[in-house]
């Protein structure tokens, strides 16, 4: 959403910060690096909504992923299908993966032919701060309709800096990253590469659901789960006079992993032998190139981006080979600008996909897809200072043109949906601000869910797109008292409904096929609190909880609970810098708690288990720059699965060195 024109709808400490219209990253004045992951309620984006910024320094320093500081916020839940550098995918509120729009620098990341982003796929080394907007996609961000937005945001050139880090971890991983920013003539350049490996031959309890013999089961070591991760992120931002700024950004990613088979929950028996540990190999190769063209003022700004990402899968005894490559270009513009008491704006993308699978060594043909779009957003803030009040009112249109090959099997249907979305903010008294949103959004069936595209699902060409009404009403309150020199505290009730709603489920013959769940409804509450206590102790922690009903009149799941969403989680962070070491050493406890939960529709096989993880870190601060970080995770050594029969890590450990040089913060605030 828009930033508020007048400072009575923005908080009081974040009025000086210096702010540009996304995806050219947000400029504005950081404090010294914190000892521990730093969180926002606020978003720059949206002031009605309920967002959150996530600051990811120094998580870069430690073995942390993406997926999981996303997993540690109010209303988000993480599908994790092994390890860190597994396939990882994130719900917010019980909406499907496919509902959220999952922002690179502005770039959506979702694609025509796989909405469904794997966060492990992100590395968190190359990223500067998420800002997570749960329920609506504000206008001034995203044109296209979603049910929640997630913007990661990466390293913007600012002064002259430079850092490194090494680590290494149980299951052989280990990591190296390097960045250095500077400048060049009158502009400023940065580059960061980053490398992650693992053999993620983690141990893992089979026949963990139950599915043989009550309580049977036998450790394992995960098969074929190896991977290695290049990154390499380069930026350069120019000025033109006092008018103009032209920024450009290149993402390079690439990653080569094993992938597991299905026959992973197994326990080795005369009479029930285990097959062959797979020897499938996946390579994701991905490329992102941005040029954008900007006021200086933030008063508009035009960027061009053009992804392009290729999927080789190789399985030589299942003659499963295929290629797929995907190709997406936007053109995006955005604008605002005040009128009085209004903050009037809006967003407009011009995109074009196309997507091409191969099968190797195979007689059946291919298939291709190819999209167009269109996504319209306007929206305007009004402001009222005298009641300390904001209105914001949003309008957006999508069109989508589809052709699909006669290979494919996929409808070719056009799609289009147009969505409003009203949202209030009131400040009654100083420190407490009450929201409310109410807003609709739309989402087509992808080229996957329509004909299979990534090898492991087979396609249902019979799909109605998702689209859906999301509601939610709250507080969020700040307080400082003399005992406790902080205490943000956050609220929200949300009820949504979904209609057609789309969940990959596996068959009875272990084949994951995308359906259409028809209607849900789902209404939950959140909790957030953060607070500085005695004794320099610090808590972060949120609580959320989740009804999610099957709504479809199908016998044997209508009132039934959707699949795959604990009603109950919750995440809790104390970190306490040691006494007398100068706050040089930080001790922190966390704990993570996902409730059972059911994984199939008619909630007829045996449930998951409560996955309870413990962790602890410990960060030592080292002269000339160096620090070193200790995590142990999952200390308890849980080994629930995920929904679908994947094992989860058990026990690890990880140290990590790293070094930051001093910031000349001279040129950035001049540049």
């Amino acid at each position: 959403m828009l930033a508020s024109a007048a400072a009575t709808s923005i908080p009081a400490d974040a009025q000086e910060t210096e702010v540009e219209i996304d995806p050219v990253v947000i400029e504005e004045e950081r404090l010294p690096d914190p000892v521990l992951t730093e969180r926002s309620f606020e978003t720059s984006q949206d002031v009605t909504g309920f967002g959150e910024t996530v600051y990811t320094e120094p998580s870069w320093q430690s073995f942390e992923s993406t997926a999981e500081l996303l997993g540690q916020s109010a209303g988000a839940q993480i599908r994790r299908q092994g390890g860190r550098e597994d396939f990882s995918t994130l719900s917010i509120r019980g909406a499907p993966a496919g509902q959220l729009r999952v922002l690179l620098d502005g770039v959506s990341l979702g694609r025509a032919d796989d909405a469904v982003v794997n966060l492990s796929d992100i590395p968190l080394e190359a990223v500067e701060r998420i800002e997570i907007h749960r329920g609506t996609a504000p206008a001034g961000l995203s044109a296209a309709s979603a049910a929640s937005v997630v913007n990661i945001i990466t390293k913007d050139p600012r002064g002259t800096t430079a850092g490194a880090a090494a680590g290494l971890g149980s299951f052989g991983s280990g990591k190296i990253v390097g960045y250095g920013s500077g400048g060049i003539g009158e502009g400023a350049a940065s580059a960061l590469a980053s490398l992650r490996t693992t053999e993620g031959d983690y141990e893992y309890l089979a026949d963990s659901f139950g599915i043989f013999e009550p309580g049977e089961g036998c450790v394992r070591q995960m098969p074929n789960n190896e991977s290695d991760t290049v990154s390499a992120l380069l930026r350069y931002r120019h000025p033109f006079g006092e008018s103009l700024r032209v920024q450009a950004r290149e993402h390079v990613f690439y990653k080569n992993e094993g992938v597991p088979g299905p026959d992973l929950r197994a326990c080795p028996t005369p009479s029930r032998p285990v097959a062959d540990p797979s020897n499938a190999n996946l390579e994701t190769t991905r490329s992102i190139t941005a040029l954008a063209l900007e006021g200086a003022d933030a008063a508009w700004a035009l960027e061009s981006s053009l992804l392009y990402q290729q999927e080789k899968l190789t399985e030589a005894e299942l003659d499963a080979d295929n290629v797929a490559d995907s190709v997406a270009s936007m053109t995006l513009g955005r604008w605002r600008r005040t009128i009085g008491s209004h903050l009037v704006g809006g967003t407009t993308e011009v995109g074009y996909e196309t997507f091409d699978q191969e099968f190797l060594e195979r007689m059946e043909p291919g298939a291709s897809a190819d999209r167009w779009s269109l996504a319209i957003a306007a929206g305007d803030e009004w402001s009222i200072p005298r009641w300390n009040l904001t209105l914001d009112l949003q309008v957006r249109h999508q069109q989508l043109w589809n052709s699909f090959d006669a290979a494919s099997t996929g409808s070719g249907d056009d799609e289009s949906s147009t969505d409003p979305r009203a949202g209030l903010r009131w400040e009654p008294v100083r420190g407490l601000v009450l929201k409310g949103n109410v807003g609709t959004y739309f989402r087509p069936p992808t080229f996957d869910e329509l004909f299979g595209a990534d090898g492991f699902t087979e396609g249902n060409p019979a799909l109605d797109p998702e689209s859906g009404i999301n509601r939610d009403v709250g507080f969020e309150w700040s307080a400082r008292f003399a005992w406790l020199s902080r205490l943000d505290l956050g609220y929200a009730y949300f009820h949504n409904d979904i209609d057609d709603v789309i969940v990959v489920l596996l068959t009875p013959q272990r084949v994951a096929v995308a359906q259409n769940v028809a209607r849900a409804h789902v209404t939950g509450h959140e909790v957030r609190l953060e607070a500085q206590i005695p004794w320099g102790l610090a808590l972060s922690a949120n609580y959320t909880y989740q009804d999610a009903v099957n709504r479809t009149d199908s016998f044997g799941v209508r009132g039934r609970k959707l699949p795959s969403l604990p009603p109950h989680e919750a995440y809790a962070r104390l970190s306490w810098p040691l006494p007398f070491t100068g706050d040089r050493v930080l001790l922190s406890y966390d704990v993570q708690v996902d409730s059972s939960h059911f994984r199939d529709s008619e909630n007829a096989l045996a449930p998951i288990p409560t996955r309870v993880e413990h962790g602890l870190a410990l960060i030592v601060t080292l002269a000339g720059g160096f620090r070193l970080t200790l995590e142990a995770d999952n200390l308890g050594n849980s080994l629930i699965p995920d929904e679908i029969g994947y094992p989860l890590p058990s026990r690890t450990f990880h140290a990590t060195l790293s070094w930051s040089g001093r910031r000349d913060q001279e040129r950035h605030d001049a540049s």
